[in-house]
Formats: C-alpha cells, structure tokens, sequence
C-alpha cells in the first residue's frame, strides 16, 4: 500500500500541531513532566510505540484545529485588512490557462500557509501570556505582525494576477 501525504498538509497541518505540542511541553513542563512519568512507569516497548504514534495522530489533529481557525477567525480579518479577489473571479482566472491555474494555486497555497501560521502565533501568544512567559508572547506577537504584512502581499499578488489573467482573457474573447 503506498500512501501519499501531500508536503502542503505536513507544512501547513502537521508542523503547526506538532510545534504547539513541543511549546505546551516547555510551558506546561511539571505537568508534562508528571504526564511522562506516569506513561514511562508501564515500561514496555510496544505501548511506547502505542504512544509515538498517538502523539503524531493528536499533532495532526491539533495542527488542523489550528488551520481551522486561521480560516474560521483569521480569514474573516485579513478580509477586512485587506484585498480580497472574489471568490468567483479567482475561479475564472485559473481557467483561463494553465500558467493562470499555477500561479493562482502556487499564491493559494502560500497564504493558506501563512494564515495559519498567524493562527499558530496568536494560539501561542495566549498561552504564553496565561503562563506569564512575556519573552515568548513579544515574540509571537512579532511573528503575528509580520506574517501579517506578509499575507498582505500574497493578497495583493492574487488580486493583482485575477486582474491580469481576467484582463487578458477578455481582450482574446473580443
């Protein structure tokens, strides 16, 4: 059985997950402490394994609650920030051709990531600061702004190549 996990899913799900579970452990480190020992007190090799595997299934899992709140919370912001192409638009502008379709997919991509790395931060500057941890939520608030700024140009791009691929698109068809 060959499986295929697209790199876009361990990009934008799994390492999200996985990199706010390895924070949790740093913030939370006596109860994560506690919760270790009581899962190395069974000792055996098979429930390790057991719980390895668990732990990547919970750091996907986590990872796209994440994701989803960068397109449940975070979108509805940036759309009100920023640019936004219509939905519909961008849709007719990726058949326009194939170079269309790549580069539209190419930015979607891109600030489907960087959404959800501001989801990421934001997650992590709230435990940070509930932890009292200021070093880690100055930081994560900077990340915050400059993913933010960042997904303004990725808007701005997809706005500015609908306008061009529908553009010409139209010139052809008259």
């Amino acid at each position: 059985m060959d499986i295929k996990i697209p790199l876009y899913n361990i990009l934008n799900i799994f390492l999200p997950g996985l990199i706010l579970i390895v924070t949790c452990v740093f913030l939370f480190f006596s109860e994560a402490r506690t919760l270790a020992e009581a899962v190395g007190d069974i000792g055996s090799t098979g429930f390790e394994i057991v719980v390895t595997v668990s732990l990547f299934a919970v750091a996907y899992k986590i990872g796209y609650i994440v994701f989803k709140i960068g397109a449940i919370a975070i979108e509805p912001l940036l759309k009100r920030m920023f640019w936004w192409t219509d939905y519909n638009l961008f849709v007719a502008a990726g058949k326009t051709s194939e170079k269309a379709h790549d580069k539209l997919e190419t930015l979607s991509r891109e600030y489907g990531y960087v959404r959800t790395q501001i989801a990421l931060c934001a997650v992590l500057a709230l435990l940070a600061g509930i932890r009292g941890q200021w070093w880690l939520l100055i930081c994560c608030v900077f990340c915050v702004i400059l993913f933010t700024i960042s997904v303004h140009g990725h808007m701005r791009k997809i706005h500015l190549a609908v306008t061009e691929y529908m553009s010409t698109s139209n010139n052809s068809i008259t």
